[in-house]
Order: C-alpha cells, then structure tokens, then sequence
C-alpha cells in the first residue's frame, strides 16, 4: 500500500476527474482496475517473486535478448516518471512545512491559491526536489524498515483523515454540486478514445500497475506471500482512498472555491494541485483543522515518500541488473533524477511532457508485461509463475484476464493513434528512442546480465 497509495491519489486523480467530466472519468477508471490494474499487478508479483530481478533483467533470463528490451523499457518509464515524481514529493514536504508553520491556518480559497502558485515553477521548488531526493536515497541505503513500520500508522491515518475531510466536506452549504459532479455522467464522453486513455492511465498511474514497481518490491517477498490475493487488496484499497479524495475534494472546490476553479484546471493541466489548494481551506472549516492539516500532510508526504522510495528502489535494481553495485545504482539512479527532475520544477510545459508522455507509456509497459505472459506460455505462466505455491490449482480466469489486458491496449492505442495523430506522435518518438536504444544494444546488455 505504501508503494501504491501516493500523491497519484491525492493530486493527480482529483485533476484528472475534473479534466474528463467528473462521474464520466470514474466508468473507465473502475473498469480498469479489474480488466488491467490487478491482472498486471499479478503478473509483476509473480515475476519479481520467481526471478528474483528487476524488469530489465527477469526479461533477459527468461525470454532472451529478444525480450530484454521489453523489461528495459518498462524500467525507463517508470524511471522518466521518477524524475518529475521526485518533484510532486517535494512539494508535499513543503506543504508539511507549511502546515508546521502555521502559514495555512486561516487562509481562504484565494490564498491558497496563490501560496501553491508561488511554489512552482520557482527555486524553492528545486530546493524540495532534491530534498525529496535525498531523503528517499538516503532512506533505500539505509534499508526502508523503519519506512514499512511508520507507514502502519501513518497511512491508516491519512485514510482516517480523509474520511473525516469527506465528511466534513458533504456538510458544507453548496456541497451538493460538488457531489453532483463527481457522479454524474455525460455519455456523449464515451464515445472519445482520449477519454479511455485517461481512466487507463490513471488506474495504472495510481495503483502501479505497469511500473515494474511490485515487481522490484517482490524480489524480496517470502515464499508464503501470495500473488494473487495482495495485487487484489492493493488495487482495492487503492481506489478506495480514491474515492475518499474524491468525496472530500470536490464537495470542498464548490462550496469554497467555485466551479470556475475546475474550469481552469481543464485549461491548464498543470495548475491541477487540486489537493494543495482546497485542503487547507477546508481543514480551516474542521475543529482543531490546524492538527488536522498537519496529520494530513504528515500522510501525504509520507505516502509520496514510500512510492518514491519505491521508483529509486526499481531503477537502483535496474543498473544492478546490469551487474552495477547496488552502491553505483543508486548513485547513478539518484544522478538521473536530479538532473531530468529539474526542468520539471521550473517549467510547467516540460512537466506536462513527462506527466502526459509517461503516464500514457504506462499502457505500453503493461502490453510487455502481458506479451511476457504471452512469449512465455499463459498456461505455463500459471502453473510456474502464478500458482508455483499451489501446483495444482487451476484458474481458467486468468488466460481470459491476459488476452483482455492485450486487446486493450491494442484496440485503445489504435484508436487513439487515429483519433489524435498529433499527441500520439508526441508520445511515439520519445518511446520509440528508448525501445531503439534497448534494441540496438540488446545483446551487450544481454551479455552484461549474464556477467
């Protein structure tokens, strides 16, 4: 839960539900989970648990050099997003800060949009990038025991505070607006390939799905562990927490701040800190809202943390693959994400880039993880992958759940492809030169995994 549950849930979900029309977005969003999150979730618990390596490297030991570029490029999307993820994590901590401070108390819907609007895109963003940065690098050299052990409390409190940030919000004059947005569906919607997109990237953006995160993770899981049950209770508590941002969030953007404010979160996808700028404000209308604030924060920065922690872990054992010391790793890991994390601090057009390119390059990560199920045998995948702790077990779901996870993203890249030519090719050149790059130098680092 710790990888999953982040600021995916928190700032990205209630932007991406005010872009896509409210209850429109939530039909994609839900189905999603079911016919792509936990199937993929599955598969990378099952891989990561068997290989015992990262995406890159369970690729090349079980299909060869010519699926190595497959793991490779599942490993550099999820570290391109690191990069810009590193930066979402920052700004969490300065908002802790923030609430430590006192500097939220009492600030009203146009405050807090100003205070968020002062942090980006500025030198004190940078500052809590590589905060963010050495924080998490410092915490994955020392080990993230202590991380697991904080995040029992923790979390369980951030979900307590936004249950308690729900109710609140449902009892504000006007709330019922914003509870009509969030459930009501405009069909027409439906019918526009951009609008899957979105719900599919969203779903594998916030549970992890795609990443190649649960399988980094379950490299070290105990034999006992099952892959089956935990992908299912990680996808559900993550929507869960979802719908709970939801209701605490959109009740709160009506009755505090005003339905224009989703009107310019639509025209500029960057402004979506959605959770930063109405928070504050609501907590300011909850007794002892102070506390409540800094409990709130506390969660969320701590969350975004241990998803973080989890990125930095991924691409640490991607260069470990390669036979790199898990020293060089994060070295080199930790290099990267300062020096393309930058430019996502300063300027909002290259953060758009990176959030949209890469979010959506999700959809292509989970097609690998599929195919690898595909190239490997589904039956087989199963029995030696899946069930490798029940020999016996038969599961005639999972061949259907494969072949859904493949057509869809198929069907939906094609139709997106050519319903938007121009951001389809925004997105196919920057894939395109890491998957040349990883087939170019296939058998070199096919050779490099082997030692």
């Amino acid at each position: 839960m710790g990888m999953a549950v982040g600021t995916g849930n928190i700032w990205r979900f209630p932007r991406e539900v005010a872009s896509h029309g409210g209850g429109t977005f939530l039909i994609p969003w839900f189905i999603f989970l079911f016919l792509w999150s936990i199937p993929l979730l599955m598969v990378e618990f099952s891989i990561g648990k068997k290989t015992r390596r990262g995406p890159a490297g369970a690729f090349q030991k079980v299909l060869g050099e010519k699926g190595s570029w497959m793991g490779g490029f599942i490993s550099i999307c999820a570290m391109m997003i690191m990069c810009y993820y590193a930066v979402i994590t920052g700004w969490t901590i300065r908002y802790l800060g923030y609430a430590f401070s006192g500097a939220l108390t009492d600030v009203d819907g146009a405050a807090a949009l100003s205070l968020f609007d002062g942090l980006r895109g500025t030198g004190g963003a940078v500052v809590c990038h590589l905060a963010a940065i050495g924080l998490a690098a410092l915490l994955v050299a020392r080990g993230a025991r202590s991380i697991e052990r904080v995040n029992k409390i923790l979390i369980p409190t951030l979900i307590a505070i936004l249950a308690l940030g729900a109710i609140r919000s449902l009892t504000l004059p006007g709330a019922g607006e914003g509870l009509a947005f969030l459930f009501h569906v405009e069909w027409e919607r439906l019918a526009q390939p951009s609008h899957w997109i979105a719900g599919l990237s969203q779903s594998a953006w916030s549970t992890g799905a795609g990443w190649g995160l649960m399988l980094a993770y379950s490299v070290y899981a105990r034999d006992q562990d099952n892959p089956v049950t935990t992908p299912i209770a990680t996808g559900f508590g993550n929507n869960m927490i979802e719908i709970f941002v939801g209701l605490m969030i959109f009740p709160a953007v009506f009755a505090l701040v005003g339905p224009q404010f989703l009107a310019d979160i639509t025209a500029a996808r960057s402004q979506g800190g959605i959770a930063f700028q109405v928070a504050p404000v609501l907590f300011n209308q909850m007794p002892g809202g102070r506390i409540i604030g800094l409990l709130f924060f506390l969660g969320l920065a701590s969350a975004a943390l241990t998803s973080l922690i989890s990125m930095i872990e991924l691409s640490t054992r991607f260069f470990q693959d390669y036979r790199l010391s898990r020293r060089t790793g994060l070295f080199i890991t930790v290099g990267l994400c300062v020096v393309l994390g930058i430019p996502s601090a300063l300027s909002d057009p290259f953060f758009d880039n990176q959030d949209f390119v890469w979010g959506v390059g999700l959809i292509v990560s989970g097609l690998f993880l599929a195919l690898f199920v595909v190239f490997y045998g589904i039956q087989k995948f199963a029995a030696d992958f899946l069930f490798s702790h029940r020999p016996h077990k038969k599961a005639t779901w999972f061949p259907i759940m494969i072949v859904i996870v493949v057509l869809e993203a198929i069907v939906l890249m094609g139709w997106w492809l050519f319903a938007y030519p121009g951001l389809a090719l925004q997105c196919l050149w920057q894939w395109g030169l890491v998957l040349g790059i990883f087939w170019l130098l296939r058998k070199r680092l096919a050779a490099m995994t082997e030692g």
